[in-house]
């Protein structure tokens, strides 16, 4: 019997790359992005975060239908104010970028959903910027108007790449989705926004 190299008790029968030998499901669940640092690549964590996103989401959405669309719109307004304000200082700025920037997000924040423990988004360069941007812009919120938590975050991330990768294929330039969202989201207006907002809820 192959015995697990972190408890050293059970059978070891699945393969850990963070440890790069064999554990038990009990310490893969356990340790998972917590004592582990666990790749994106790996099929257990892909396997759970999956359960557990889809379980939180569950959740969240049995609010009102009209106060969980509302919120999730504002979400959106923010992390795409964040992805407009950067292209506008970054012209050159793809699809690409921004593609991989929200799904940076996307995996950092459920990592978080999952250990407790924040995480840095995992990507490179300009996408990394723009991944910290479009954070800051999730956290402004939060001390504003209290949202998004990070289940409506991830949510939002995850959405907004399916639209971007949509948007880009329309074109040949690999800005086809930043266009448009500089049309619909105007960069440096979550200020605004949120001024209005909290403005309405004073009177």
């Amino acid at each position: 019997m192959v015995v697990c190299v972190l408890c050293r008790q059970r059978k070891g029968k699945r393969f850990c790359p963070a440890v790069y030998n064999l554990i038990c499901p009990t310490c893969c669940g356990t340790h998972r992005l917590k004592k582990l640092n666990c790749p994106s690549s790996c099929p257990y964590l892909r396997q759970a975060k999956a359960l557990e996103m889809a379980q939180r989401e569950a959740e969240w959405a049995q609010k009102s239908s009209e106060r969980a669309e509302i919120e999730q719109r504002l979400t959106a307004f923010a992390l795409e104010e964040a992805i407009s304000t950067f292209a506008a200082e970054h012209p050159d700025l793809t699809d690409a970028e921004a593609i991989s920037a929200l799904q940076a997000v996307q995996d950092a924040v459920e990592r978080e959903v999952m250990s407790g423990i924040p995480h840095e988004p995992n990507v490179d360069g300009r996408a990394k910027e723009l991944a910290l941007r479009i954070l800051k812009n999730a956290q402004t919120m939060r001390q504003r108007i209290g949202i998004p938590h990070n289940v409506l975050l991830a949510r939002v991330a995850r959405l907004l790449t399916q639209r971007a990768m949509l948007l880009s294929q329309r074109t040949r330039d690999g800005q086809g989705y930043l266009r448009t969202v500089r049309i619909d989201v105007p960069p440096n207006s979550l200020e605004q926004l949120l001024e209005r907002l909290t403005s309405s809820a004073r009177s």
